[in-house]
């Protein structure tokens, strides 16, 4: 590995035989870094945490250090972070670990977190996002695969925002957004992300049924238990199923 002499690293640490380590780092814990990474500067690492190969963490990063909970006190472990692979952290951007023993605030592979993005303790975040500019998690958000967000979105905690959804720059959400839909404004579902759902290869007929699916729930002007009863009524397409079991299993109920 290739180790800054400005670096300090104490605790049970495992690197990689090709990590690099830049100058002023500080890792401290119980801590493995995988193939690849590199911590270009000034980054800080708590353990416990756990990173797979292909990281890349730039000059402020903080990762694994204690949630911003005033019941938890600063030393206790916890079940710590886990992060996947391929995953750029930018200027400033921080993860704190969990609250919880049984488990850790993680991170999946290939996200892209944009300087002082923040995933508060417990999140749960999925495959291929990218989150802008001061985008925020709060607590034990669950975020989906191939999201994304603009700069300064903010997103409530015990929130769930579902795969290939979208958040507008300074949008808020306070409740669960749908898989692909797309946030305009504080709490608002304006649209469908069906320009996301090209790109990322779906057939014509997952893109129709999203936006069948869009049109009852957010567009009907029917009692809420009549919408989903109607898209309950698409039951068998994957899209569909995958919509229901968002909606059923939701506990602080889904935006429209």
């Amino acid at each position: 590995p290739k180790i800054h002499p400005t670096a300090i690293l104490d605790g049970d640490i495992t690197i990689a035989d090709d990590v690099e380590i830049g100058p002023y780092c500080i890792l401290r814990g119980r801590i493995t870094l995988g193939s690849g990474t590199v911590l270009v500067q000034t980054v800080h690492l708590q353990g416990p945490l756990t990173m797979g190969a292909g990281n890349v963490c730039y000059p402020g990063a903080a990762i694994g250090f204690a949630p911003q909970d005033k019941g938890f006190h600063h030393a206790k472990d916890g079940a710590g972070t886990v992060i996947g692979d391929g995953n750029t952290f930018r200027e400033h951007s921080t993860v704190h670990r969990a609250t919880r023993d049984d488990r850790p605030t993680r991170i999946g592979d290939r996200n892209l977190w944009m300087a002082n993005a923040h995933a508060g303790h417990d999140v749960q975040v999925g495959h291929d996002c990218v989150f802008a500019n001061d985008t925020l998690f709060g607590g034990h958000a669950e975020i989906g695969d191939r999201v994304v967000t603009g700069g300064g979105a903010g997103v409530h905690q015990f929130a769930r925002i579902g795969r290939g959804a979208m958040i507008s720059g300074l949008a808020g959400v306070a409740k669960d957004v749908c898989p692909f839909f797309t946030v305009s404004n504080t709490n608002y579902v304006g649209s469908y992300n069906r320009i996301g759902m090209r790109r990322g290869g779906f057939a014509p007929g997952d893109i129709e049924m999203v936006r069948e699916i869009y049109g009852l729930l957010v567009r009907s002007r029917l009692p809420f238990s009549d919408r989903v009863r109607r898209i309950e009524a698409l039951a068998g397409h994957p899209i569909a199923d995958e919509f229901i079991a968002f909606i059923r299993s939701s506990k602080r109920g889904v935006m429209t």
